[in-house]
């Protein structure tokens, strides 16, 4: 299981490889899931894949942590860009699945993508606090 000191490394190397999208990620420590709590592209760089990229790096630290990944679905207030159903329809084709309503009455559902089931990797060795790559 990942320290948080160093998952908080890795996130904001994943932040940092992806300048043009808005993105916040939190994992509160062992036994919890990573919680996505935003991520969404800047208006004018819309429909490059972007998010896509960043969703997909946030994915595979996810994975490499052994940590499910959970997200609240819903629309950005304002942003006619996005629906709730082509959210949904987003992150089930990443591997997440619907686990109910966010909230009675709002236009939101929660959604989560599960920590892989195979065996753990090996740790990678480190020397002097960093990882050998």
């Amino acid at each position: 299981m990942p320290r948080y000191d160093r998952f908080r490394d890795e996130v904001a190397r994943v932040q940092a490889a992806h300048p043009d999208v808005e993105l916040y990620v939190v994992w509160s420590g062992p036994g919890e899931p990573v919680i996505l709590h935003f991520i969404r592209t800047r208006p004018a760089m819309r429909g490059q894949g972007l998010a896509e990229a960043a969703l997909r790096d946030v994915l595979a630290l996810a994975d490499e942590w052994r940590v499910p990944v959970r997200l609240t679905a819903e629309p950005v207030t304002g942003d006619t860009d996005t629906d709730l159903a082509r959210l949904i329809a987003w992150y089930e084709r990443h591997g997440f699945a619907l686990r109910g309503p966010a909230r009675p009455g709002e236009d939101a559902v929660i959604m989560q993508r599960p920590a892989p089931e195979d065996d753990p990797p090996p740790e990678r060795p480190e020397r002097h606090g960093r990882r050998l790559r």
